[in-house]
């Protein structure tokens, strides 16, 4: 939670070679493809009932917890939340002058009210309250902070606890008390990692609780990253001391799977436990896409975590965005990670079990038998592109019908927002001995793929909404570029020719059909047709520029398979300075 990132990812690109109208010529490399993954679902396993893990969120909610809306909370079926009034004016406790005045009031009100709304129905969600925050340890604390047990004396840090957890009490809301955020970094924490002061503080604050409230749940020891050695010490020493939490909790890691498996062999080492094991921050900076969230949602599954939340890195800290899982402003939007979310809540019924020929692919998987459906959701922690297979074996005989099941596949963009996820394929697949195999075409390593199984057709998630194919999905002949970095269009990406008689074309199923492409001052006239219909000539020449709009529409056509052909004339309005076509994205209805 707000912390300065260490290290910062190295990425080559390809030299520009020319441009046309503002478009390199160039495409930049990201991330290359690897050999081509294979993940494998085991349908016939049946596993644990999901749990949810990682559908959690830091200071997700507005101040006073009524934000966002239920319409944007419930279908992400939520379990974790944790706040505790950071960055609220009045800093806290230590604001007031290590007293309840005003400025501890309004952080420990604030963490009330959004405990009240989410562990009530319908969320049920747990509410880690962050102790240290509403203390004012939110990194603006001053130069002469006096924290807690400095030269001994831990007086007033008991006191503060008793008067916090009695305030919490008399409230009537159950919450988990997170006593100290992140004490391994300077910005909160500034007298040393399991330092004697640390313990003495922590031993303070779980006694002071108990004394309040003898059932009330504890979290600890929140490290800023997993760090074995750390938790052996905190086990040891929490252990000896009477004090260990309710909850073992710490923050981001490598592999959530790994790093749990670790911690229960520490508990287990000092005979301990086994207790509940949350991550209440994860996802760094540039983890929070659709692909990385997806691969850590799927390690998350094959953990014995019981919740994780979505770390915030802007939009702290009352925004109401889920932790920019949402657009910000008034009328807050679906983003992609919103749309993994969706469909990470939707794996319902029995886990299934997955392996993988790539350990930075992977997916999490469930079968329902009594919703009639499968579903999986594919991710990547490398940013990979290209070709990924996913074969999926033991089909029950209840997911098909004459020998065929009926697979949607999506693909959800990084895109903020995102009006739904992109649904590529909707078909029936015959299944040989329990087995079929799906080809999944990762076109950025930021996306993330979901795939429902089902017996009879069913739409996917989203899918009254518009579909969006990016220009990266269509087949090109002729001469044509691709640019990315272009701020302004649809994946940052797009496809351009000034070669005469060069197409684009792309299939479709649906009923209406519309083109975006760029208008400019060097744009030329392209022709485009549906099926084998006439063609319809546009100019795309404008005196500024609008690189996304609609530039052509269809009539309304017959349910069922089209296809539109975009071709470059090489024609252009005299005004313009160039004949160019840049191609972004069609836009199918029904």
């Amino acid at each position: 939670m707000r912390r300065t990132l260490l290290t910062t990812l190295a990425c080559v690109a390809t030299a520009v070679a020319a441009t046309a109208g503002g478009i390199p010529t160039a495409r930049a490399a990201g991330t290359s493809a690897a050999a081509t993954p294979t993940v494998t679902v085991n349908l016939g396993t049946a596993g644990k009932t999901p749990n949810r893990a990682g559908v959690g969120f830091l200071y997700g909610l507005t101040q006073d917890g009524s934000g966002p809306a239920d319409a944007l909370m419930q279908p992400l079926r939520p379990t974790l939340f944790r706040g505790g009034g950071a960055r609220i004016a009045g800093h806290g406790w230590l604001g007031d002058g290590y007293r309840a005045g005003t400025g501890y009031r309004v952080r420990a009100d604030s963490a009330i009210a959004q405990a009240r709304r989410v562990t009530a129905a319908p969320y049920n969600a747990a509410y880690h309250l962050l102790v240290s925050d509403v203390w004012g340890a939110d990194t603006e604390q001053p130069q002469n902070t006096v924290y807690p047990c400095d030269n001994g004396d831990c007086s007033n840090w008991a006191s503060f606890v008793r008067q916090l957890v009695n305030d919490v009490r008399a409230s009537g809301v159950r919450v988990s008390y997170d006593i100290w955020n992140e004490p391994d970094g300077t910005g909160f924490w500034k007298r040393g990692v399991n330092s004697a002061q640390y313990f003495q503080m922590w031993d303070t604050a779980v006694r002071a609780i108990r004394s309040v409230d003898p059932g009330a749940a504890i979290v600890g020891p929140s490290y800023s990253g997993y760090n074995g050695a750390w938790l052996t010490q905190f086990v040891g020493h929490t252990r000896d001391a009477g004090t260990l939490p309710t909850v073992l909790n710490w923050h981001f890691g490598n592999d959530p799977a790994a790093d749990a498996a670790d911690a229960a062999r520490i508990q287990r080492d000092a005979g301990v436990g086994p207790l509940p094991m949350t991550i209440n921050e994860y996802l760094f900076g540039d983890q929070q896409n659709p692909g990385d969230l997806a691969w850590y949602l799927a390690r998350l599954t094959t953990s014995d975590v019981t919740g994780a939340a979505h770390a915030i890195w802007s939009d702290c800290c009352t925004a109401g965005t889920l932790t920019s899982v949402l657009t910000a402003g008034l009328n807050p939007q679906p983003t992609g990670e919103w749309w993994t979310y969706r469909a990470y809540a939707n794996l319902t019924g029995r886990l299934a079990a997955v392996s993988t020929t790539d350990p930075a692919a992977t997916a999490a998987a469930a079968a329902d038998q009594g919703a009639a459906k499968a579903g999986i959701l594919l991710g990547t922690s490398t940013g990979q592109t290209g070709a990924a297979t996913v074969t999926v074996t033991g089909i029950p005989s209840w997911l098909t019908a004459g020998g065929r099941v009926w697979v949607a596949v999506q693909r959800i963009p990084d895109q903020k927002p995102l009006a739904a996820p992109l649904t590529l394929s909707n078909s029936q697949l015959t299944v040989s001995g329990g087995t079929i195999t799906v080809p999944v075409n990762r076109v950025a390593g930021t996306d993330a793929y979901s795939l429902l199984l089902t017996p009879q057709r069913q739409d996917p998630p989203g899918s009254g909404v518009p579909t969006v194919v990016d220009g990266a999905a269509f087949t090109y002949a002729g001469t044509w570029g691709q640019a990315n970095g272009i701020t302004d269009m649809f994946n940052g990406t797009a496809n351009w020719s000034t070669t005469p008689n060069s197409t684009a074309s792309l299939q479709f199923s649906g009923t209406r059909v519309a083109l975006h492409a760029v208008k400019d001052v060097d744009q030329g006239i392209l022709a485009v047709k549906v099926d084998n219909g006439a063609e319809t000539r546009i100019d795309d020449y404008a005196p500024a520029r609008n690189a996304s709009g609609v530039v052509w529409t269809s009539a309304t056509l017959p349910a069922g398979n089209h296809a539109i052909t975009v071709r470059v004339t090489g024609d252009r309005n005299p005004s313009s300075a160039g004949t160019v076509v840049a191609l972004d994205y069609a836009e199918i209805t029904g």
